[in-house]
């Protein structure tokens, strides 16, 4: 049923490719350089600026815990209950939503459509809007009850309460950052939001300095402090990619005045609402896990939150071959070469798979290098290792699965991949279930259930779609 739908899907497309290329050929533009040469090359040259931007939200993710470790273990355990639905927020503005603007953007470039590029300048503007209030309101609602049903009780639910309460009120920075970067990444421009994301951890260290461990003459807040930090950080980020994109001399299809296409709005929304769904899976993943880890006691709790921070901070790692294969792909499917573009879809995800295993292979052997930068107790950089020699093996298969979702939004096939997501939260949600009724849950068997779910993740991707809608 998929197949058939997306061949009728790529012939609807290639009908409205012929009619703008028509009307655009005259003017004589050169090809897209996209569009031939060979495909690991464009993809490495692309993902580059991409992987120094994901480095650096790896870095801004280190250095929020690395403050918050400064409070003690208790606030790392309450903000560990907090901390994935800051990243969920990341990933929707960034993977699922930005994700659809890129595709949406690098396809209109390679029609050579630029009015329909243009609108989606005012298009990614309204959903960063909408994105960001729903994200607010969603918290405000659910955030308390959702905080004391993972375990957090006491002074570690009030921790994260306070910690709650001052991030997301202004989360919507985070959607105008990587809307705007969306922009520029559908645009095939890698390095700007790179360094926009440089701007956000720079501004951010200083700000944590002085407001969480109160250096200079500014009185310390307290865990209060550390995301006030994230949100100046962010704004600092989304003033630099707002100058660089609405300067006078800024590239001609950059349109911030125009009609606003409600169409476009509700086509590329619905598309990037659909691969929230994926990313919705995943921390609801890392929040099932957390609620078990919070069952076996606090310093587990902790333990796990400095272990899972890894694989959220992984999650921009991929995004930046993601996004090169999406931004490919997607001038591709303009241009109706399908095949060119699944080529693309397969490298860049063996690339992102080859990477991040390489990454959790090295910390399974040498844990400290990561639990080192967040605690010095004892007990809890155990548990961190435990997770790591278990989990960061299985972090390859993490890397395939996720890479092949984001480049499934170039091919408009997503339905496999989310329901790739769906079978991982099935084997964490029964086997969990299994190990409470036999009560036999331990940090040993928790965390070989995520490596098994992880496991299950990639090959149903790979396998669903080689067989399925990205048949030759």
């Amino acid at each position: 049923m998929e197949h058939r739908q997306g061949t009728r899907n790529s012939i609807l497309d290639s009908g409205k490719t012929l009619l703008m290329t028509a009307k655009t050929d005259m003017a004589g533009s050169p090809a897209h350089p996209f569009l031939d040469g060979p495909i690991a090359s464009k993809i490495l040259r692309l993902a580059a600026p991409g992987l120094l931007g994901s480095l650096l939200q790896s870095v801004l993710f280190v250095a929020d815990g690395w403050f918050v470790g400064r409070l003690g273990s208790l606030t790392l355990a309450g903000v560990a209950l907090v901390f994935p639905l800051f990243v969920l927020s990341v990933m929707f503005s960034a993977g699922a939503m930005g994700g659809a603007v890129v595709a949406a953007t690098a396809r209109a470039l390679g029609a050579k459509d630029r009015d329909a590029a243009g609108a989606l300048v005012r298009t990614a503007l309204i959903l960063a809007a909408l994105g960001g209030l729903f994200s607010a309101v969603v918290v405000w609602l659910f955030g308390p009850a959702l905080f004391r049903v993972l375990g957090g009780e006491g002074a570690i639910l009030q921790i994260a309460l306070d910690y709650a309460a001052v991030l997301f009120p202004g989360i919507v920075l985070v959607w105008l950052f990587n809307m705007l970067a969306s922009l520029m990444r559908g645009s095939g421009d890698m390095l700007r939001p790179s360094l926009g994301l440089g701007v956000i951890v720079l501004v951010h260290c200083i700000a944590a300095s002085l407001l969480v461990t109160g250096a200079g003459p500014v009185p310390s807040l307290g865990i209060k402090g550390a995301p006030l930090s994230i949100l100046i950080g962010y704004g600092a980020g989304c003033l630099y990619l707002a100058t660089y994109l609405f300067r006078i001399k800024r590239p001609e299809w950059v349109q911030l005045g125009g009609p606003i296409r409600w169409q476009q709005v509700l086509v590329v929304g619905r598309r990037g609402a659909f691969a929230s769904v994926q990313s919705a899976l995943t921390i609801a993943m890392a929040m099932i896990v957390t609620g078990y880890m919070a069952r076996i006691g606090p310093q587990s709790l902790a333990g796990y939150g400095i272990g899972v921070r890894l694989e959220l901070i992984l999650i921009p790692i991929i995004f930046a071959f993601g996004s090169a294969s999406i931004a490919i792909g997607g001038v591709c499917v303009g241009a109706g070469l399908r095949a060119r573009a699944l080529r693309v879809s397969w490298i860049g995800s063996g690339f992102a798979a080859l990477f991040v295993g390489l990454i959790g292979t090295v910390l399974a052997i040498m844990p400290w290098l990561w639990s080192g930068l967040f605690t010095d107790n004892a007990d809890i950089a155990a548990t961190t290792a435990l997770y790591l020699r278990i989990v960061g093996p299985a972090y390859t298969f993490f890397g395939l699965g996720l890479c092949l979702y984001f480049a499934s939004q170039a091919m408009n096939s997503l339905i496999w991949p989310v329901a790739g997501a769906g079978m991982r939260l099935a084997v964490l949600l029964a086997g969990g279930a299994l190990l409470l009724e036999q009560t036999t849950l331990s940090e040993i068997t928790v965390f070989m259930l995520v490596a098994g779910a992880m496991a299950t993740y990639g090959l149903f991707n790979a396998l669903t779609l080689r067989l399925g809608p990205w048949r030759r």
